[in-house]
């Protein structure tokens, strides 16, 4: 099946308003062996939207349990029409026609004979993130990248979408202003990473749990996204369109030419804009600075400098990395979390302890866990939850 056709077939899925010949054509492709990991990548894009909606249980597993439930309810009550099951998750019924016709066990069964994957509902092995996202394009249509082969994406005004590799590409035409209004999202999932090039070449890499949104093509005099999450920038040089990256929590990082890190997740203390290359000016509620390279802003309700930044740490995880330098427990878990898609829950309080090193991120999560145990802390892994004891 042609991508583009794919893509068209999971959108409807999603949406609830496939015919019932296009399902039948969809339940085909993935019954083939070959297409389980598009079917995979499918479900867990529905997932994970689903879990930021405040409607769904806390974790992936119970939230898959149910749609498994809702399956089973669905086999027992014959239907011709799709229609959704629950109240409480409409794009649930779309996964669970799948589940219930016994197509993703087909799919896990042959992935578990490949060795490729592990069943995501077991602890025993699990793996390190990958490259994935979630494009939301103008009109609002989702493309889920990781069930997508190389080529063309699609095309909007007069500016093309490639993907190539794990890396999506603008090609704006001299023309491209037509689609000067026209805003595109791309998302990453807990457990996956991405790399964007943006239509005036600038590059952009997305941590895991990130967002990144910006036009499809620039005009006027500035050139500006907003960044949710984590993110590496190599902006490309521009004298006369400055590139302005608005960062989720009031952060403003304005730039001509340059490479630098920004760490903006919700669930940390603070913003940290770390500069590598060129130089930049950050805004905060605490006021204004200009960094050289090797400095680093941390805004946390006021704005200051360090002028010593550690480089190698903040762009580890571009860079495959975990780099651990005087990390406390709790944000070491936290990058696991994020990077594993595990639930992390504390049995008692949280142990007082630091680390130092550094490791790959292809490790499993068995591996990593297994370097920590040295520093006296306990974990176990209940499903996608990993349990931390002293």
């Amino acid at each position: 099946m042609h991508p583009s056709e794919l893509d068209s077939l999971l959108q409807k899925f999603l949406e609830d308003t496939i015919s019932e010949a296009e399902l039948d054509a969809l339940r085909r492709h993935f019954a083939d062996e070959g297409a389980a990991s598009q079917q995979e990548a499918a479900i867990e894009a529905v997932l994970w939207k689903a879990r930021f909606t405040d409607v769904l249980p806390g974790s992936k597993e119970e939230a898959f349990a149910q749609v498994m439930q809702a399956a089973r309810e669905r086999e027992s009550t014959p239907q011709t029409i799709v229609r959704p099951l629950r109240r409480w998750w409409p794009a649930a019924a779309a996964v669970a026609i799948l589940l219930g016709a016994g197509i993703w066990m087909t799919a896990q069964r042959s992935q578990r004979q490949q060795g490729a994957v592990a069943d995501i509902r077991s602890g025993d092995a699990i793996r390190p993130g990958r490259e994935g996202a979630i494009l939301t394009l103008a009109d609002g249509t989702e493309v889920v990248l990781d069930s997508m082969q190389n080529g063309v994406v699609t095309t909007q005004g007069a500016t093309t979408l490639m993907l190539q590799n794990g890396r999506l590409s603008y090609d704006e035409k001299h023309d491209a202003g037509r689609s000067a209004d026209a805003i595109n999202t791309i998302a990453t999932p807990p457990g996956r990473q991405f790399q964007v090039v943006l239509p005036d070449g600038t590059k952009i890499w997305l941590n895991a749990a990130s967002t990144l949104r910006y036009p499809v093509a620039f005009t006027g005099g500035e050139r500006k996204v907003k960044v949710e999450g984590e993110a590496y920038l190599e902006v490309a040089a521009d004298a006369a369109r400055p590139f302005v990256v608005d960062v989720a929590g009031g952060t403003e990082v304005q730039v001509l030419g340059t490479s630098f890190n920004i760490n903006a997740y919700k669930d940390e203390k603070v913003q940290r804009t770390t500069l590598l290359q060129g130089r930049v000016r950050v805004k905060a509620a605490g006021g204004e600075r200009i960094l050289d390279p090797g400095q680093e802003a941390v805004a946390d309700g006021q704005l200051s400098v360090n002028n010593n930044a550690n480089l190698a740490q903040a762009v580890a995880w571009k860079n495959g990395v975990f780099h651990f330098e005087n990390a406390s427990l709790e944000t070491v878990m936290r990058q696991l979390s994020r990077w594993y898609d595990v639930e992390v829950v504390y049995e008692k309080q949280v142990p007082v302890l630091t680390f130092g090193g550094e490791m790959g991120r292809n490790l499993e999560l068995k591996d990593v866990l297994e370097f920590l145990e040295g520093s006296g802390v306990h974990f176990r892994i209940e499903g996608r939850k990993l349990i931390v004891s002293p």
